[in-house]
C-alpha cells in the first residue's frame, strides 16, 4: 500500500507531530507499506498528493490546520481515504467552545465560563477587572497542548499580554477546577481507562506534557470507581456524539475535595510519541502501537464518498 504520512506542518505543535510520525513510520515500514513522508510546511500538500497518488493518507499532524478539519476537507475533495476523524468531528473537537456546548447538551459536566472577544478581554484586564471570578483559566478557542493558556489564581498571577496574543479573535475564560488531571483514551469506540497525570510543575503545560521526567503517569488513576466509570462514560459519549473515528482522547479535571468531575476537551489526534497517553493506556489494555496503526489504516476512509 502507498501511504502518505503527514508530519510537521505549520502549527505550534510541529515538533510533537514529527515525533508521533517517527513511531508510525517505523511501524508502517515493518508492515511492508511504501511510505512517503510529507511535510505541509515545506511541500505544497495539494500538489504533492496529486503527484504521489497514495492509497491512504495517514494524518500525523497536530494542532491547527492538522486536526481542525482542514486536512480531511482537502482529502474528501481529492477522494483519498485518510485516517482519524472526518471534517465535522475534527472541527467541532478543535473548537473548545463548541465541544463544551455539545457536552452540556448531552449531560456531560463542564466548567462554567464564557467565550469573549479578545479586545473586550484585554480591555477588562487593563482596568484590572476580571472577566469572571478567580480562579480561572484563559485559553484560546482553537489550540492544543495547553498552548496559549494562562492560569489566573490571584492578583500575583501572570496575565497574558495583548501584544503576545496571536491565537484568534476569541478566548475562553472558564473556572479553574483544582485537583487531578485525568485523561481517557477511546480506541475503536471503547473508552479504555482513566490515567492520572501529576506534573512536578503543578500545572500540566506544554513542557510537562512533552519533557521526560516532569510528569508522573498513574494508571489506573487513583480515584473512586464512580469517577473512573463516569469519566469513561463521558469520554465515550463525546466520542460518539461528535462522530469521531477510530481514536480520541478526552481530558477532565477532578476536584477530590468536592467530588466534582468536569470535561475539558476532546482530542481527535492523540499524540503517538513515547510520552503520549493513548499508547500507554492502550498497551496496559493489551493493545500495541502496531494494533493502533492497523486499526487506523483499516478504518481510513472518505466519509462523503464512503
Amino acid at each position: 500500500m502507498r501511504i502518505a504520512l503527514l508530519a510537521g506542518g505549520p502549527s505550534r505543535e510541529r515538533a510533537v507531530s514529527i515525533n508521533s510520525a517517527k513511531f508510525v513510520h517505523m511501524i508502517l515500514e515493518d508492515l511492508s507499506h511504501q511510505v512517503f513522508m510529507v511535510d505541509p510546511d515545506k511541500d505544497s500538500l495539494y500538489q504533492k498528493l496529486l503527484e504521489l497518488q497514495p492509497d491512504v493518507v495517514f494524518n500525523c499532524l497536530h494542532g491547527s490546520f492538522g486536526e481542525d478539519g482542514c486536512i480531511p476537507g482537502m482529502l474528501e475533495f481529492l477522494g483519498i481515504p485518510y485516517t482519524h476523524s472526518g471534517v465535522l468531528a475534527s472541527a467541532l473537537a478543535m473548537d473548545k467552545y463548541m465541544s463544551k456546548h455539545i457536552a452540556t447538551s448531552i449531560g456531560v459536566p463542564v466548567p462554567g465560563g464564557i467565550k469573549i472577544n479578545i479586545e473586550e478581554l484585554f480591555s477588562l484586564l487593563a482596568l484590572k477587572r476580571d472577566p469572571i471570578s478567580k480562579p480561572y483559566v484563559i485559553k484560546p478557542v482553537q489550540q492544543g497542548s495547553t498552548i496559549g493558556i494562562s492560569l489566573i489564581i490571584d492578583d500575583k498571577s501572570v496575565y497574558p499580554k495583548r501584544e503576545e496574543w496571536d491565537f484568534g479573535k476569541y478566548a475562553i475564560v472558564e473556572e479553574y477546577i483544582a485537583g487531578a488531571e485525568l485523561s481517557v483514551p477511546v480506541v475503536g469506540g471503547k473508552a479504555l481507562g482513566v490515567l492520572e497525570l501529576k506534573p512536578s510543575t503543578g500545572f500540566y503545560n506544554y513542557d510537562a506534557k512533552y519533557t521526560s521526567g516532569i510528569t508522573e503517569h498513574i494508571y489506573p488513576a487513583a480515584v473512586p470507581d464512580e469517577i473512573t466509570n463516569n469519566a469513561k462514560h463521558y469520554a465515550q459519549m463525546m466520542h460518539e456524539k461528535l462522530q469521531c473515528r477510530t481514536l480520541s482522547r478526552s481530558d477532565f479535571r477532578y476536584d477530590r475535595s468536592s467530588g466534582k468531575l468536569c470535561f475539558l476537551e476532546i482530542n481527535t489526534h492523540p499524540g503517538l510519541t513515547e510520552l503520549s497517553i493513548l499508547p500507554e493506556v492502550a498497551l496496559c489494555n493489551g493493545i500495541s502501537m502496531k494494533d493502533i496503526v492497523l486499526l487506523l489504516l483499516r478504518e481510513a476512509t472518505c466519509e462523503i464518498k464512503a
